[in-house]
């Protein structure tokens, strides 16, 4: 019963770690892409409104979009105990680059100027929702495996 628990906690904890970077990624797609728009977005009565609605709404998408290759990386994570930063930030930026080929396709390279396709914001958004979600719980990723091997009986020799 308390591995059960402690694995719903994890899941739970998993989640908020998700939801976590992918605000991060869209911060960043907003300090990037918006720069000083962003200021003129954010003034005036329902300017804040504005922004967060904007926000959320380009976070919804981010997730969506890098829902599966996510997964994949977490569950790698999880299971390999991976707690390093640099892993969820490599993650993050290949995660982010399938998302801009699913977006923008890949043999498009030389018909489009490099204004249309902004690969360099969306690697560094995946980066930023990678680090973030180092933060937040893949610094204890795995541990759930030690817990669950420490409270394991002992093999007998027989």
């Amino acid at each position: 019963m308390t591995q059960l628990l402690v694995l719903l906690v994890r899941f739970a904890i998993i989640i908020v770690g998700y939801a976590a970077a992918a605000l991060a990624a869209s911060g960043f797609l907003h300090a990037i892409l918006l720069g000083r728009a962003q200021a003129e977005l954010g003034s005036g009565p329902d300017g804040l409104g504005a922004w967060m609605v904007s926000t959320l709404f380009v976070a919804l998408l981010v997730s969506y979009y890098a829902f599966i290759p996510s997964i994949a990386a977490i569950l790698f994570g999880e299971f390999s105990r991976r707690r390093e930063w640099l892993y969820y930030a490599v993650c993050g930026g290949a995660i982010a680059a399938a998302v801009a080929a699913l977006l923008y396709g890949v043999g498009q390279g030389a018909a489009a100027s490099p204004a249309d396709r902004p690969i360099l914001p969306l690697l560094g958004a995946g980066i930023v929702g990678g680090l973030v979600y180092w933060a937040v719980c893949g610094r204890s990723a795995g541990r759930w495996r030690d817990r669950a091997e420490l409270n394991a009986p002992e093999r007998s020799g027989s």
